[in-house]
């Protein structure tokens, strides 16, 4: 991953202090109760989120618990410019991260925002820390309330005891498996000032475990190996193997949220956990998982017209049909639907525009090729 980028040769003031965030639960030996109850992450309208994009963010501060890169720094994490309040806002606001005293990097320098999009958070192999993230004004860095926003964490996934990340697989040949990341968060149930509201993962195929943690914390575990070969590259346009690594938090009228993050390995990993650690990449945009429909922008467009009751007959070429006339009452409601979700799409035809070839290109003699038949054809799409 590419080294955060400097802070600025002139430093703003520092912030007031913040309150210390609380000392991680002690575990637990009871069996997790199972997470609670969460709306439909799918009827989450996601056209409302807050456009955050730590691709242009500014680091002001990157000394997190004091463990650098920058030791001269407060400690901790401050960039600006990392998005607005809302999509049509036009100030901008940064993001302060604050640690319990029990943080520690394995590689410090990877803290902060990187040259993919992401928001790297380098955990060191023994640690189980609290984060406290604040959104701030840019200007006076006091916080602000953010109406929707998602933060999304990628790439839940473990090594493998003796094994190169070249030769693995998820399930390690049946060896052992190596350490794998576990992110906490706490619900809007159980936190109601800075709690999520629902999470979503890709569901039935998702490699990410979800439980209950004493305390009021949901837990989103790794179970699977992976290597650095199938990591993202950006924070959108997953593959299918990366979104089931994958998992999004969507919160509302909040300036703030909490993250506790750990390490686990399995019972017989012995080895010293301060000689390795992991990233934890976060990003603050929407990801499509296949659980839900794509979101649709509004449309400030009429509804269409119903069609008439009496069609032309065709005439002997059959040319486009004409366009219903219009009705000065209200359109009918659309028809119901099953629901798209329900939908075998692992039955659909496998169509792709990109192998394919023209034949005629020359719709209604418009052209281009105005020696064509007047339509257009393509082979081989699928």
């Amino acid at each position: 991953a590419s080294p955060s980028p400097p802070p600025p040769s002139t430093s703003p003031s520092p912030p007031p202090p913040s309150p210390p965030p609380p000392s991680p639960p002690p575990p637990s030996s009871s069996p997790s109760p199972p997470p609670p109850s969460l709306p439909d992450p799918c009827s989450v309208d996601r056209t409302l989120m807050a456009p955050i994009d730590f691709l242009s963010s500014n680091v002001l501060y990157n000394n997190l618990n004091g463990v650098g890169p920058t030791t001269t720094d407060p400690t901790q994490i401050l960039v600006s410019n990392v998005g607005s309040t809302t999509p049509t806002s036009g100030a901008t606001m940064g993001m302060r991260i604050v640690s319990d005293s029990v943080y520690q990097a394995h590689k410090p320098n990877r803290n902060g925002p990187n040259a993919k999009g992401f928001f790297v958070l380098n955990i060191r192999g023994e640690v189980d820390t609290i984060l406290n993230f604040t959104f701030v004004d840019d200007n006076s860095q006091d916080p602000v309330t953010v109406p929707n926003f998602v933060i999304s964490i990628y790439d839940f996934d473990r090594g493998c005891i003796g094994q190169s990340a070249g030769l693995r697989n998820k399930t390690c040949d049946g060896g052992s498996f190596d350490l794998g990341e576990v992110v906490m968060a706490k619900s809007s149930t159980a936190d109601p000032a800075q709690g999520f509201d629902a999470y979503i993962t890709s569901g039935g195929t998702s490699e990410v475990e979800i439980g209950a943690v004493t305390g009021g914390w949901t837990s989103f575990s790794a179970t699977l190996a992976g290597t650095g070969a199938d990591n993202p590259g950006t924070v959108q346009g997953l593959t299918e193997d990366q979104l089931n690594k994958a998992v999004s938090l969507y919160y509302s009228n909040t300036s703030s949220f909490q993250l506790r993050v750990r390490l686990f390995p399995p019972p017989a990993f012995n080895a010293t956990l301060t000689d390795t650690g992991r990233n934890i990449l976060l990003s603050g945009v929407v990801l499509d998982f296949p659980g839900c429909p794509p979101p649709i922008p509004p449309s400030a467009s009429p509804s269409p017209p119903p069609p008439s009751t009496s069609p032309s007959p065709p005439p002997p070429s059959p040319p486009p049909p004409s366009p219903p006339p219009p009705s000065s009452s209200p359109s009918p409601p659309p028809p119901s639907l099953p629901d798209p979700c329900s939908v075998d799409r692992t039955l659909m035809a496998p169509i792709d525009f990109l192998s394919s070839n023209v034949l005629y290109n020359n719709l209604n003699g418009v052209g281009p090729t105005t020696t064509d038949p007047t339509q257009i054809l393509v082979s081989n799409v699928g």
